[in-house]
């Protein structure tokens, strides 16, 4: 522990600028330094592009200033003889996204090292779509006792391409402090706006110019901004009581807001970007409002609407509802609300401040539990905070009000045990506050002073900020949680961004109190979200290591937890140190057949939507290190992506001779009463149709007296997910008749005459089948009724484990095949697919075939046959021929002894 404090003539240990300052013995002393050298182009399109990125090793005691401050673009002569030292021994970097997530952000293609550069050139596919967040990390290379640290990175992704104009108007603050607003998708895209220009960034104030807006977007306008906001896709201003938009191609247009009475006050854009469900495009969303109107623009509108506030539910709970007034808006971590701060009048006549909640899919209004009562109207202002609940500040120039899942009260600052008021001297005021990813937040004042806070904490603790009073400075937090300080030269017109040291000035402003009441909290949350449909289930974990013989515990927060089904199960490990507690979070689609038809339906009744949950320590202090919570989505609802395919079989993957196929039906194989979309009124005539091989895939082959049905897959993207066995239907793409079913709905186990698509068609007077007949209405025939109807007809319900499949009789030719899951409990998706069937074969083809098929044994026979009498010819012969042998071997033998007999007699006459 080292005291630091000024170094100037009087000042001690004990003045109130001293820092106290923790320098903990590391073996990894030098970083990773990663930069883009190149990418294949300027503006996100939703999808992948290619980064080539350049990265060496750093020692900080000897780097460069512009690799101290993150603007080197080649390594300084030490680096660059670090890094050769290194990769000589082996050394070599891995890049990758940083946090968990199911989706792949970012993919390596290749890592070579430049020795004429001394650096590795990395090889991206980077998702463009937001600012990606990575880890460098390498071998456990020792160089001079010391190894090279992971490091995190930012991939900073601009929005915007080239704004260059030919007669502008340039463009002011209204306020006399600078304000800074951040893109939600990119926190190194910003505007700096200040009482002499307005600067736009795209690469975190390492480069800055002048925004500046076309003549003829705003007339005879002096340019004075009153707010500004990013969306996903684009910029937001107000100047001159008009809306102005920059698109991604940079051009600019004025936003015609209908109905607007008075002038606009304010507008607001999402703060923190949203990866899951809905809110995947509801990065769009903006607010704009009057004194009294609240104008909202969601991802699934294009112009912005005029939403009616809540003034009938307000009457009801006993306030005026004569005139509301709109103080401030702010979008909350669940991606689908808007809270709004209004001013109400009791019936006392009392001033309170009250935070709205609006749904934004549902268009419904929810009134808060509390209240928060004041003498005036003042310059008030709200912000969310990142929590699964609502919790939120609420500020006027001199003090902080919170409102917490926990209470709410007055922020007060904390130095050691005693509690002071937040701003104390009488020109001092509050100039921002900024939140982080993770709970946390930063209060500014005009005088420079910093105060930390978090979530559910009711006190906040004083920070240095190392700048002085008179320094023109902002804040911002990124993706990585880092807080950012912005110092401001107006006379140089210059932005500079540093690093603020958070941790370590936390940490000093809590000494002596450096404990914690917990040694280490992790999860298994997926950054990106998750998504649950029906019948799904979902497991998450967590995990919170504390001293023994003290008390801590995983605390979950739920938002709309009705939803889903929750179950929390723990299991504690003591021991003599420290307990452990692994926590398990199970969510569960739980929902009927009836629920999930009133949903198909459009009924009020919602069984879809985001569940936000929170997962953090139950006890925690300043003194702990590191992010204190985590908040994620559940998107219980259609996943995006998920669709069906009909399987095909094996060898059937490569028909290009469909390419460009025309076939021809003619007038008799149509029924005249089809409403489809595919031929009508093609019955009195003989139509060409070309194969659509590129939408359709290569056609089944059907035999045309097989009973054929379709076997269905459920898919993720390319990634199967299982085979669906819930019920279906078909119809001819072009109302072709020559096909049937083979079972009726006796036959099928029915209790109750089946729903038919004739009869839906008839029933719900519409053109397409597929509009007629879906998870909306429909009823299976297993459930019981009285009476029960007709159960001759043929079943075309169709499905894995039923009877009923397609029979073609005596046609043959393509059909081209709609399919639509019936069964609502398959999936909140609309899952409907093509394919096409090839009936090949008749009962004429067939007696060819049978025909063809008995020459062809004929043949077979003969030829075994023949083979057989060759085989017993050869058999008897060789018989004989062994016969013939012994007998010529016989007689050989009896010459051969009577010789030898007869020498034996001679020999013995001459003795």
């Amino acid at each position: 522990m080292y005291v630091v404090y000024p170094d100037v003539a009087g000042a001690g240990t004990s003045d109130d600028n001293t820092l106290h300052v923790q320098v903990l013995d590391s073996p990894s002393c030098y970083r990773w330094y990663l930069i883009p050298a190149n990418r294949t182009a300027d503006v996100p399109d939703k999808s992948g592009e290619t980064w080539l990125l350049h990265v060496w090793i750093v020692d900080d005691r000897h780097a460069s200033l512009s690799e101290l401050n993150n603007t080197a673009q080649e390594p300084s002569e030490y680096s660059a003889q670090l890094t050769e030292l290194s990769w000589r021994k082996k050394q070599h970097p891995e890049v990758r996204q940083l946090y968990n997530s199911h989706v792949q952000h970012v993919l390596s293609k290749g890592t070579a090292y430049s020795r004429n550069s001394s650096l590795w050139e990395v090889v991206m596919e980077v998702d463009n779509s937001a600012e990606q967040a990575l880890l460098v990390s390498g071998r456990p290379v020792m160089l001079d006792n010391c190894f090279v640290r992971d490091t995190q990175v930012l991939l900073h992704q601009p929005q915007f391409t080239d704004r260059t104009v030919s007669s502008s108007v340039s463009l002011k603050g209204s306020a006399t402090a600078p304000v800074l607003v951040k893109s939600p998708v990119s926190s190194g895209v910003a505007l700096l706006i200040t009482s002499t220009e307005v600067l736009f960034t795209q690469d975190s104030f390492l480069t800055t110019e002048a925004l500046i807006i076309p003549d003829d977007v705003l007339q005879s306008c002096s340019g004075e901004v009153q707010g500004a906001a990013f969306t996903a896709s684009s910029l937001y201003v107000i100047a001159c009581n008009s809306l102005c938009r920059m698109a991604q191609n940079g051009t600019w247009e004025r936003v015609i807001v209908q109905g607007v009475s008075g002038g606009l006050v304010g507008l607001k854009a999402r703060e923190r970007h949203s990866r899951v469900g809905r809110a995947q495009v509801d990065d769009e969303c903006l607010a704009v409002w009057t004194s009294t109107q609240l104008f909202v623009k969601s991802s699934s509108e294009s112009s912005l609407e005029l939403t009616s506030l809540p003034t009938t539910q307000l009457g009801a709970s006993g306030y005026s509802n004569n005139t509301v007034p709109i103080l401030d808006v702010s979008f909350p971590s669940d991606p689908e609300e808007l809270g709004v701060l209004v001013q109400v009048l009791t019936a006392e006549g009392d001033n309170k401040l009250m935070t709205l909640q609006y749904d934004l899919p549902t268009t419904i209004w929810s009134l808060p539990e509390f209240t928060v009562q004041h003498s005036s109207a003042g310059n008030f202002s709200l912000l969310h905070l990142a929590s699964a609940m609502p919790e939120a500040l609420v500020w006027e120039p001199t003090n902080v009000t919170y409102i917490f899942s926990n209470g709410t009260g007055t922020l007060q600052v904390l130095e050691g045990n005693v509690t002071s008021n937040l701003v104390e001297e009488p020109l001092e005021s509050i100039q921002e506050i900024t939140a982080g990813p993770n709970g946390d937040f930063v209060i500014h004042l005009t005088s420079n002073k910093l105060y930390y806070g978090r979530v559910d904490i009711e006190n906040v603790v004083e920070l240095s900020p190392g700048e002085l009073p008179e320094a023109e400075v902002v804040l911002f937090f990124d993706v990585l949680g880092r807080l950012q300080l912005v110092n401001y030269d107006s006379t140089a017109s210059l932005a500079t961004v540093r690093l603020f040291p958070l941790q370590a000035e936390v940490y000093s402003s809590m000494y002596p109190v450096t404990s914690c009441p917990y040694h280490r909290f992790s999860h298994g949350i997926d950054v990106d979200g998750y998504y649950i449909d029906v019948g799904e289930e979902l497991k998450i974990w967590a995990m919170i290591l504390y001293p023994s013989g003290s008390y801590n515990n995983v605390e979950v927060l739920v938002r709309n937890g009705h939803l889903l089904q929750q179950n929390f199960s723990s299991e504690i490990l003591p021991s003599s140190l420290y307990t452990t507690e692994n926590m398990t979070l199970h969510f569960s689609s739980n929902v009927t057949f009836e629920m999930l038809q009133a949903e198909n339906s459009g009924s009020s009744y919602g069984t879809t939507g985001i569940v936000t949950v929170e997962v953090r320590p139950k006890q925690t202090l300043y003194s702990c290190r590191g992010s204190v919570n985590m908040v994620t989505s559940i998107s219980v609802g259609c996943p995006p992506n998920r669709h069906i395919r009909v399987r095909r079989p094996f060898g059937t993957e490569e028909c290009s001779s469909y390419q460009n196929y025309i076939y021809t039906l003619s007038p008799d194989m149509y029924d005249p009463t089809y409403k489809g979309e595919g031929c009508q009124g093609c019955a009195g005539n003989s139509t060409e149709v070309t194969y659509d091989l590129d939408n359709l895939g290569c056609p089944i082959d059907v035999f045309y007296s097989d009973h054929f049905r379709p076997t269905v897959d459920l898919y993720d993207g390319d990634k199967f997910v299982r085979e669906v066995t819930e019920d279906f239907f078909v119809w001819e793409a072009h109302g072709r008749t020559g096909y049937g079913y083979n079972a009726t709905m006796q036959q099928a186990g029915c209790a109750c005459e089946a729903q038919t698509l004739a009869a839906m068609l008839t029933a719900g007077n519409v053109s397409s089948p597929g509009d007629a007949w879906g998870p909306q209405n429909y009823q299976p025939c297993s459930t019981p009724c009285d009476p029960p109807g007709s159960l001759s007809g043929q079943h075309e319900v169709l499905s894995s484990s039923g009877v009923s499949a397609l029979k073609f009789g005596s046609s043959k030719g393509i059909f081209v095949f709609h399919l639509k899951v019936l069964d609502p409990e398959c999936s909140y998706c609309v899952l409907q697919t093509q394919f096409a069937v090839r009936v090949y074969g008749s009962p004429r083809e067939s007696l060819d075939l049978y025909v063809y098929l008995a020459v062809l044994a004929f043949i077979v026979g003969t030829v075994i046959v023949l083979a057989l009498t060759y085989y017993m010819y050869y058999k008897l012969m060789a018989g004989e021929h062994e016969k013939v042998l012994q007998e010529w071997t016989n007689k050989e033998s009896d010459e051969q002894e009577g010789k030898e007999s007869e020498e034996e007699e001679v020999k013995k006459e001459e003795e």
